[in-house]
């Protein structure tokens, strides 16, 4: 079988874009009809807004479930063009451990940040401003009463998790082929549900850029004094963790086993030949 070709770098970096769309579109869109279903729950019981936006664990899985669908999603169809990061933190990761190069980390991240914003802009155009830009259009935030710290760590817990499974199932050539997606994507969902109820868990820069963008534009809720956070904690966690599993699993280190090319029939005149039986008498 002939080898494919290796995907240029402009088929990298679309494929980069159209996964961190996905993941924004599906995953903040959810949260976005969540938040529009809040709202309506609220027109529907006269104004008990308290209890409408109160955070629940089932708004949340359902949040985290799309988050883990979506990046499964991309994992199988782009990631074998780009490795599907679509996340700057899972790039910077990589680049720690040179996964990646310098100038193709920064591309990436240029084309994850653009890719998070037409992925907002599609949430509007799914739902509509008037009803998306009310409901938040599924921007990651965190309470005032939260301290900033809290907020970084648990954005780098969730990194964490998520980079740590990045490395022990796409890095380390030692794991089966085929589990990548599922087991990236439940770990993303888990990061989440832990995670969420502290700072919404976006550990992804790229994430959280996209809704607040659209948000500014359309004049709606501005959250860019709180960004840091969610670049500081997805960044420090996905270098903890690339770092950390390159030192504990040393997967560099692993000699890949291949079947050794059949050995060609020895004839004479070779170290070690068989020569053939002589027959008859030497005259």
């Amino acid at each position: 079988m002939a080898a494919q070709p290796k995907p240029t770098l402009t088929q990298r970096l679309v494929a980069e874009a159209v996964g961190t769309l996905l993941l924004v579109f599906i995953g903040a869109g959810t949260g976005t009809a969540v938040g529009i279903l809040n709202q309506l729950v609220t027109a529907e019981n006269n104004g008990v807004k308290a209890i409408a936006d109160a955070p629940n664990m089932g708004n949340l899985l359902i949040i985290a479930l799309a988050h883990g669908l979506a990046l499964l999603i991309a994992v199988y169809t782009i990631g074998k063009i780009s490795g599907a990061h679509v996340n700057p933190a899972v790039t910077i990761g990589l680049l720690a451990v040179r996964k990646i190069s310098l100038m193709d980390a920064a591309l990436y991240i240029v084309a994850q940040l653009f890719g998070a914003f037409l992925g907002a802009l599609a949430i509007v155009a799914v739902f509509g401003h008037t009803q998306a830009i009310p409901a938040g259009l599924g921007a990651t935030t965190y309470a005032n009463t939260t301290p900033a710290i809290r907020a970084v760590a648990a954005e780098a817990g969730g990194a964490f998790i998520l980079v740590f499974a990045i490395m022990g199932t796409v890095v380390d050539k030692r794991v089966p082929e085929g589990w990548a997606g599922l087991v990236i994507g439940f770990a993303l969902a888990a990061a989440i549900m832990v995670c969420g109820t502290v700072s919404g868990a976006s550990v992804n820069p790229a994430r959280t850029f996209g809704p607040d963008l659209v948000l500014t534009f359309f004049k709606g809720a501005n959250y860019w004094g709180q960004y840091l956070v969610y670049v500081i904690g997805p960044v420090v966690g996905g270098l903890v963790a690339a770092l950390f599993y390159n030192f504990l699993a040393r997967p560099d280190d692993v000699v890949i086993k291949t079947e050794r090319p059949a050995t060609p029939a020895k004839t004479s005149g070779q170290v070690g030949a068989k020569v053939p039986a002589k027959t008859g008498s030497k005259r």
